[in-house]
């Protein structure tokens, strides 16, 4: 098993609604890899309680599926805590998990969005063709850029 020393990968998504899945099936192509299930984390959406989560992190990876068009198929950005606040009952962004984290728990774990763009977004347990490309893509620049200095 390869074990991130204090990193973790919160893959987002619902694998029931087609390329929605794609956060989720990033986590089972990194299992396959051999990374600890320690370091990977399947999430409906984030919450606010996830803040207290990741105060307990030097690096997060949130990865989520994406519905607009991106160059590559897939973005890796750096996030940074947002000032501007705001609650639903559905979801709470990820920067503004990373504010709460600092906020309440005085912690700034570093933090990066994976975002894979999709196509279809039916019921159905199955990834399009296309997101499949861009899930690939993504995880061979995360696994080489990211993650080989850390193995």
């Amino acid at each position: 098993m390869k074990k991130l020393d204090n990193t973790l990968i919160i893959g987002i998504g619902n694998n029931t609604r087609q390329d929605d899945g794609l956060g989720w099936c990033f986590l089972d192509l990194l299992e396959k890899e051999g990374f600890n299930e320690e370091n990977l984390l399947y999430k409906y959406q984030l919450m606010v309680e996830d803040a207290d989560l990741i105060s307990s992190y030097e690096t997060i990876f949130f990865v989520d599926a994406n519905k607009t068009s991106l160059n590559e198929g897939f973005t890796i950005e750096r996030l940074y805590p947002s000032e501007k606040v705001a609650f639903s009952t559905h979801e709470v962004p990820p920067n503004q998990i990373l504010n709460l984290c600092e906020t309440i728990y005085y912690k700034k774990p570093k933090a990066y969005l994976i975002k894979i763009q999709g196509f279809e977004w039916d019921f159905k347990i199955e990834l399009s063709k296309k997101a499949k490309i861009n899930l690939n893509n993504a995880i061979n620049k995360f696994i080489h850029d990211f993650l080989s200095y850390k193995s």
